[in-house]
């Protein structure tokens, strides 16, 4: 099935493995423990814990008693952070093709595209995770 808007796997399950953080407050949580609660590979979502970790929304301690921590309160992340973090700077994409001008006079899907990404850059810049 086709999408108009979407992330990718990774940013999908970075958004979900930040609820269940908010959800759980200051308890540390294990990827291990994460990666069952949201049914994913354990080792994407590693991967995933290490960018959030870089991006700093998150804290992270090592060790058997180890685990991840929101670095903030869950009202002051948003999800445009999250995605961010994992799949880049949310902007209009331009061409969708790549090319730096469109092989017809003006673009076939005028400013849609560009209407859209920045219609959802807005929602997810006011969606917080509280």
């Amino acid at each position: 099935m086709a999408k108009i808007v979407g992330f990718s796997e990774a940013g999908y399950i970075a958004l979900h493995c930040m609820m269940l953080m908010a959800e759980n407050g200051q308890r540390l949580l294990s990827v291990k423990e994460m990666a069952s609660s949201l049914k994913v590979s354990e080792a994407h979502l590693a991967k995933v814990v290490l960018w959030l970790a870089k991006a700093e929304l998150i804290k992270t301690t090592r060790g058997p008693k180890g685990g991840a921590v929101l670095a903030r309160a869950p009202q002051d992340i948003s999800f445009l952070e999250i995605i961010e973090a994992i799949d880049g700077p949310v902007r209009s994409p331009g061409c969708v093709f790549g090319h730096s001008e469109c092989v017809y006079k003006e673009c076939i899907f005028g400013d849609f595209i560009s209407h859209m990404t920045d219609e959802a850059a807005k929602w997810l810049a006011e969606k917080k995770l509280a």
